[in-house]
């Protein structure tokens, strides 16, 4: 998922120019979330299918990344001809796009189409997941504090319950990169791959799919212009946009030495050429971390255009060890009105294989009896921060990222707030 700019939401990232605005977090209800995200995958299926706005965003933005990283390595010295090679497998072999890659410009075409058809089989064929904003505050926070050896420590065989899956988030996720608004997400796809490196090697591998609300928070004035012309042409464009595909090292190569260094180096390289296509200079490829998770719904800071991979481990991670609960959604109450259409699925209201992914309420922190009374009534719950720890498990020879906490504070039957107050950004 990137972009010319070192973006962290793709290659239909959508730069912002001017206010964004985010809204008090309103009341959200499972069943509803579930029609819509089954609604929505319907329509950006069918949408993004032989639609040639979007295979034109993709490909031009595609054919962007790979010039400038093309120059990034010329300038470095190498011939025209490595140059080339060492792009392709940057940007096409990590995501699982097996060599050759033949000096053509027909590589980028046929690139994607392939990337168009990943895209497609996640939307038709996965299980979907959607996530409670008091999850999704946990997993972001959680996220946060993730580095580089973190994330090293993935084994997909052991890590992943599913070989994909979609992730339907809450609200999107506005990302930047160094203070400039970068895109937003709202819906994230894996499926299992194989990394295929510049100098033949391969590994086991994650593809982690992106995607942005085509109506979102970020709407900046080109990206309004290019809507209009789809739309005057006849192209409706889906709900959800493609924002590119990012390859995730997933064979935990930190069970050895020699395999956690050689993986770290494929990581700092990664990271100084992220910022170099950029124009960012950094040296240091770890990220400052903070040591306890906690996340207020202001924008995401992604210099190294890995959020998504952060959310994903987390969101694999907590499920692992029980903070989150994965659930069936929930049927709609009959008494309920079925609101605008927008809040519903078309046809039948089955939400049959959506799962519901929510915090595990571990404590009501109720008082005890022999507490003093107390007048203090709370109107609203909230996620409570966690800390991360690196468990080592004896029987597997290797460290497990897990963290203790979170847990929801305030009334059980109060309503869950991320943010007390909208953000306005001016960049």
């Amino acid at each position: 998922m990137r972009d010319e700019g070192g973006a962290s939401v793709g290659k239909a990232s959508r730069r912002k120019k001017q206010r964004i605005t985010r809204p008090e977090t309103r009341t959200w209800d499972p069943a509803i979330a579930a029609r819509r995200a089954l609604r929505d995958r319907t329509a950006t299926a069918t949408l993004i299918d032989n639609n040639p706005y979007v295979a034109a965003r993709l490909a031009e933005s595609t054919q962007t990344t790979f010039q400038h990283t093309l120059w990034h390595y010329i300038r470095a010295g190498l011939p025209l001809a490595d140059a080339w090679h060492e792009t392709a497998a940057w940007i096409m072999g990590e995501t699982g796009y097996q060599g050759p890659w033949p000096h053509t410009a027909q590589l980028i075409a046929d690139y994607g189409v392939w990337e168009r058809e990943r895209h497609l089989a996640l939307l038709r064929d996965s299980e979907i997941c959607v996530v409670s904003p008091a999850a999704h505050a946990a997993l972001v926070a959680a996220a946060l504090t993730l580095e580089t050896t973190d994330l090293l420590t993935l084994d997909r065989d052991t890590d992943i319950p599913l070989p994909a899956a979609l992730v339907v988030l809450p609200e999107p996720v506005v990302l930047s990169v160094q203070g400039d608004i970068a895109g937003d997400l709202s819906v994230l796809g894996w499926s299992f791959t194989t990394m295929y490196g510049a100098d033949g090697e391969q590994c086991p591998a994650v593809g982690v799919s992106g995607m942005l609300p085509t109506d979102g928070p970020v709407q900046s004035a080109e990206w309004r212009q290019f809507l209009a012309e789809a739309k005057a042409a006849g192209h409706r464009m889906p709900p959800w946009t493609p924002a590119g595909t990012n390859g995730m090292r997933a064979d935990a190569s930190t069970r050895s030495t020699s395999s956690q260094a050689a993986a770290l180096v494929q990581a700092r390289a990664r990271h100084l050429l992220r910022h170099e296509v950029g124009d960012l200079i950094h040296a240091d490829p770890s990220i400052p971390v903070p040591e306890v998770a906690q996340w207020s719904g202001e924008p995401i800071d992604d210099p190294y255009n890995n959020f998504a991979d952060r959310y994903l481990f987390a969101f694999w991670r907590l499920a692992a060890q029980g903070v989150t609960t994965v659930t069936d959604t929930p049927a709609p109450d009959p008494a309920t009105p079925r609101g605008p259409s927008h809040n519903n699925a078309s046809g039948s209201r089955d939400t049959a294989g959506v799962r519901l992914v929510d915090l595990r309420r571990t404590t009501d922190r109720s008082p005890r009896s022999d507490d003093t009374p107390s007048s203090r009534r709370y109107s609203h719950r909230w996620p409570v921060r966690m800390h991360k720890v690196n468990q080592w498990y004896p029987t597997l020879k290797r460290h497990k990222v897990l963290w203790r906490g979170p847990f929801i504070q305030g009334p059980a039957d109060a309503p869950l707030r991320v943010t007390e107050k909208a953000y306005h950004l001016n960049v």
